[in-house]
């Protein structure tokens, strides 16, 4: 399961690009039959959408220096700056809507892990995938509703001082 995760994170959700890394993994391993973590590491090639995705996760885990080291190669990939913003913001839209909407849900997540359940109970027990329960677990814990609205301004504050040229697109 998770060298499948691992796979999808790397190929992204485009049917004709799974089958073209799939078709390579295949070939790759031969007769065996296993397709390891090593194999799709070895062989499997990250789409630049996942670099962008790997960007956020940095930001939305707090680990500035990772998020940089990130924006830079996108920067050197020929990603536009706004375009990176504009993800940022939809990241942080996103959390802030899943906390406002889902906060009952959250809490009864917080409540069941402290009760000793796993991910796969929780997720039985509310009646969502656990890939949602996983989410949650790795995120909310991280931010405050204060946290995410003022994440929210100040990415919509920045596009407005680029789009206005008080800021540098790539500073920004």
């Amino acid at each position: 399961r998770n060298d499948m995760e691992l796979f999808l994170t790397k190929t992204g959700t485009d049917m004709g690009n799974i089958e073209k890394e799939l078709e390579k993994l295949l070939c790759y391993v031969l007769e065996r039959d296993v397709i390891t973590r090593a194999d799709i590491e070895a062989v499997c090639t990250s789409q630049i959408s996942n670099h962008i995705f790997d960007m956020l996760r940095a930001v939305t885990e707090k680990k500035q220096q990772r998020a940089l080291d990130l924006y830079y190669d996108l920067l050197a990939l020929k990603e536009a700056p706004l375009k990176i913003l504009a993800l940022i913001a939809r990241q942080f839209n996103i959390l802030l809507y899943l906390l406002a909407r889902q906060f009952n849900q959250m809490l009864q997540v917080k409540e069941l892990e402290k009760e000793g359940y796993d991910q796969s109970a929780i997720s039985k027990r509310l009646g969502i995938q656990p890939f949602v329960v996983k989410n949650y677990q790795k995120i909310l814990g991280r931010y405050s509703l204060g946290q995410l609205k003022s994440a929210v301004e100040k990415c919509t504050k920045t596009e407005e001082q680029v789009k206005t040229g008080y800021l540098n697109d790539a500073l920004s």
